[in-house]
């Protein structure tokens, strides 16, 4: 009788044992766990709640308590159920009639109409559409650029950040080129360097990276 009181109480017991632990998210001294399909949100130095304690919480893993046995989870990429990751940033751009990429961008959070162009080194601007943006272009280093008509003086400089919708990239390489070309700033490979692009049936999509 002793044995079968034993063994009941054994089986109880493991009954009563999580068997689906998954870290969905984590915070400072908390981890929100998904236990057997339910979310709990557990605390540093708290009770155990269905057989599961926090020990330790990290930006990357939690240390869990399970059934009296200390183990570390990663958190879990399988968010179903959890925490939604947030979608990266982009922009979808649709190709006009003469096959480019235009559209609205900010720099230094003053808007400009950009040509997306990943045949050019670096973002592009004349003179006039700099002054508009309230670059001290002339304090760049100077250089001669090339264009499809002569050789015109140009300076290079540091933009403050430069944005496509919710994309932000800061401490963009420019060059600012003295006179009207390009009539549309060309955003070039030192801001699309930072991104993913893509392009399916005529329709560009840009993706922040980070």
């Amino acid at each position: 009788m002793k044995l079968l009181t034993f063994l009941l109480a054994l089986i109880i017991a493991t009954d009563s044992a999580a068997s689906n632990i998954r870290v969905v998210g984590l915070f400072s001294n908390k981890a929100l766990v998904m236990i057997d399909g339910q979310r709990h949100l557990l605390s540093t130095g708290k009770k155990a709640v269905a057989g599961v304690k926090l020990l330790k919480a990290t930006s990357s893993s939690a240390t869990l308590e399970v059934n009296g046995k200390a183990q570390t989870y990663q958190i879990s990429r399988d968010m179903n159920g959890g925490i939604q990751q947030p979608e990266k940033a982009s922009i979808s751009i649709a190709r006009n009639n003469l096959g480019q990429y235009i559209t609205r961008a900010r720099i230094n959070n003053q808007p400009i109409d950009v040509l997306v162009d990943t045949g050019a080194n670096v973002l592009a601007i004349n003179s006039g559409d700099a002054r508009r943006l309230g670059i001290n272009y002339q304090a760049g280093n100077p250089v001669k650029v090339e264009t499809a008509s002569d050789r015109v003086n140009g300076y290079q400089v540091t933009l403050t950040s430069v944005s496509l919708g919710n994309i932000r990239i800061n401490h963009v390489e420019a060059t600012i080129i003295e006179g009207s070309y390009p009539d549309t700033a060309l955003l070039g490979m030192s801001f699309l360097k930072h991104v993913k692009l893509s392009d399916h049936r005529g329709v560009m999509k840009i993706e922040a990276s980070y």
